[in-house]
């Protein structure tokens, strides 16, 4: 836990003054990593802070190249003997906690946590703060502080003293003994170009501040192509505040993969970054930057990152996200302008006047978009007669008015594809149909979409009470085998098994046997049910002579695995596997129980060398195990990941529980039904 300096945190000796941060050294560690660029920014952020408005970054290299020293000069207020003993043996006492803006130029200022400094050290491991400031009596002293990543709880400082006749106020901070990883910073890297992004509405709000590095100023105006800003609808939290937000889109000149949302106080400092989560087309690189009081009030909270869990944080980022999507959708409108103008003058523009409102307007914007992709890419478009630009035209017309997100998604998706992507769609589609591709597809995401959901019915600490191994969990899993292994995808119900399995119940559980006796278990057309709690699959195999069975005792979530269960599946799977309707020599048998939780004992009973993992019993045609839904989860993760990875895509917890409503919701508990 941080706490305040006390007596005892400070030491003088030799001339200097040893201070000591009482923290947990785990903790300081977290705070001394992070990515160079972001690390050298905070540092630039101190230094501002500190009422700088000339910051110099200069990199010392080698003979290769490669980054050996870091230099960052700033020309601020300095910082007292008094401050840094302040600030540098009190973590999260910051000074800026009670300040609003500098205390020369009142600009506004980024940090307030005091936990800034400790990025110098995920550049490098020795660092020395050289500061020269003025005292009361306007006189320049000078002096320094330092630290060493070995010893993130323990820093010196030195005694002040007369600064040089050719000393200026300001800070120099020197890291030496850098990490490896510091490409980013060399000539060829992009650390110029991150920093213009980084501190792109700073240098904006004060142009008269100046940033170099490697002798170069960052001037984010040299690689913006255009900067717009936006007036987002106010609204009322469920707290009662009133929401108020503004969306800077600023798009790049250079190419850039990653397009994200940062999430900023008023004066645009970014506190926290959330994805874009839109997708306007490769030639759009772009960053926006939401600026709130409501996310800075968040961030003081602690619940910024927390941005999934709050409703009103997501409305906000939702509705910057239909701000973006206007904005692009107007910059491609406007793009197409041109284009539209030409086939009007040809006749084939299938709207006529002006649009009469705002809905014909943007109904035509969209039309405009999907008809420019269309001429990019479509050699026979651009270069055919006339009457087929007209035709085409019309077709998309018609295809949007019935049906307007569907085509341009997919217009959208297939046109932009690059050259050699859409060789490999056209190729594929010579072996297979788009039908085809398009199920397959569905087929991953659904499996991934059910395993989001299975995991919620499982470990909800509500659902995982209520949930029912035989009339809720059984049903679901019987259409869904291949959750146990692909060899259980094409699976049939074989009455001769379930005869087996029910004859033979008694030994898993004695306690129903009266209950059998009594009363036979139908299903709902009258038929007799299985009437234990197994999952029982027959494989079809290639010759009819052998057959593999899969049998699953589901444990109810709540219940742990324990070795009494051990001892109750294997003398069922003994039993089962010797009856005498199935050859010995031709069936194949997997017994396994499973639930949440399994004991120690049991646990260890399947980590035995020489078996396989997760059985305790391995012969040829018999096995027998224990199992975890976690680890089976698990699993079935790891077999789609190739599939998810290429799909780009990740189910969450909604989509999950929405898939299972949709096929099994006469199956699940209360807790998971709609509200």
């Amino acid at each position: 836990m941080d706490s305040t300096m006390s007596e005892e945190t400070a030491e003088q000796r030799n001339g200097s003054k040893y201070v000591h941060v009482q923290a947990q050294p785990d903790h300081l560690e977290s705070l001394a990593r992070g990515k160079p660029v972001n690390a050298l920014a905070e540092l630039i952020w101190n230094a501002l802070d500190a009422d700088a408005d000339q910051v110099h970054i200069r990199i010392t290299d080698n003979e290769l190249g490669n980054p050996v020293e870091i230099e960052i000069l700033d020309n601020g207020n300095g910082i007292t003997v008094q401050e840094a003993e302040r600030a540098f043996g009190n973590l999260g006492g910051s000074w800026k906690r009670d300040h609003r803006a500098t205390t020369g130029a009142q600009k506004k200022m980024h940090g307030r946590n005091g936990k800034g400094r400790f990025k110098a050290f995920a550049l490098g491991h020795d660092v020395t703060w050289d500061t020269a400031f003025l005292e009361s009596s306007n006189r320049l002293l000078q002096h320094a502080i330092k630290g060493q990543a070995s010893k993130l709880q323990d820093f010196e400082i030195k005694e002040a003293h007369p600064a040089p006749a050719d000393r200026h106020r300001g800070t120099k901070v020197h890291i030496s003994n850098l990490q490896d990883s510091l490409g980013v910073l060399t000539q060829e890297g992009s650390a110029a170009r991150q920093f213009a992004e980084i501190f792109a509405l700073y240098l904006r709000n004060y142009p008269a501040t100046n940033i170099t590095f490697r002798d170069e100023r960052i001037d984010p105006k040299s690689v913006q192509k255009s900067h717009v800003s936006v007036e987002l609808p106010a609204f009322q939290a469920i707290d009662g505040t009133d929401v108020q937000a503004k969306l800077d889109i600023v798009e790049w000149s250079f190419s850039k993969k990653e397009r994200r949302i940062c999430l900023c106080d008023t004066d645009g400092f970014a506190l926290h970054e959330v994805e874009a989560g839109i997708r306007p087309g490769s030639e759009f690189n772009f960053t926006a930057f939401l600026r709130s009081d409501y996310i800075a009030k968040l961030h003081h909270e602690n619940l910024l990152a927390l941005d999934d869990l709050n409703a009103d944080l997501r409305r906000l980022v939702d509705s910057a996200r239909t701000a973006m999507r206007s904005h692009f959708r107007r910059k491609k409108a406007e793009t197409a302008s041109e284009l539209v103008q030409q086939w009007k003058d040809e006749g084939v523009y299938p709207f006529a006047g002006d649009a009469g409102d705002e809905l014909e307007q943007a109904r035509r914007e969209v039309f405009d978009i999907c008809a420019l992709n269309v001429h990019q890419y479509l050699d026979s478009f651009r270069e055919g007669h006339i009457r087929n630009r007209q035709f085409t035209l019309r077709m998309i017309k018609t295809a949007l008015d019935e049906n307007p997100e569907a085509l341009k998604r997919i217009l959208t998706e297939v046109l932009d594809l690059p050259k050699e992507k859409q060789s490999e769609l056209a190729d594929l589609l010579q072996y297979t149909t788009l039908s085809a591709i398009i199920e397959a597809s569905k087929l991953v995401t659904d499996r991934l979409q059910f395993l989001a959901g299975l995991h919620e019915l499982l470990f909800d600490a509500e659902s995982k009470r209520e949930v029912k191994e035989r009339t809720q969990l059984h049903r679901m899993l019987e259409s869904e085998t291949w959750i146990f292994g692909e060899e259980y995808l094409l699976t049939s119900s074989d009455e001769n098994l379930n005869t087996v399995l029910r004859k033979h119940l008694g030994k898993l559980r004695p306690s129903e046997k009266k209950a059998r006796k009594a009363k036979a278990v139908l299903r709902d057309d009258g038929s007799q049910a299985v009437i234990d709690l197994l999952l029982g699959r027959e494989v079809p195999a290639y010759a009819k002579t052998r057959r593999e069975y899969l049998v699953v005792e589901l444990k109810r979530p709540s219940q742990k695995i324990d070795l009494e269960v051990k001892a109750q599946i294997e003398g069922y799977a003994m039993a089962v596997a010797a009856d005498e309707r199935f050859d010995k020599h031709n069936t194949h048998w997997t017994f396994l129980a499973v639930s949440n939780e399994m004991t120690e004992e049991a646990a260890r009973s399947v980590r035995q060398q020489g078996k396989a993992f997760g059985f305790f019993h391995d012969e040829p045609n018999l096995k027998i195990g224990l199992a975890t839904w976690s680890e089976i989860l698990g699993a079935s993760r790891a077999r789609l990941e190739a599939f998810r990875e290429k799909l780009d895509y990740t189910a969450t917890r909604d989509e999950g529980v929405a898939l299972l409503h949709s096929k099994y919701s006469q199956y699940l508990p209360q807790s998971l039904q709609p509200k």
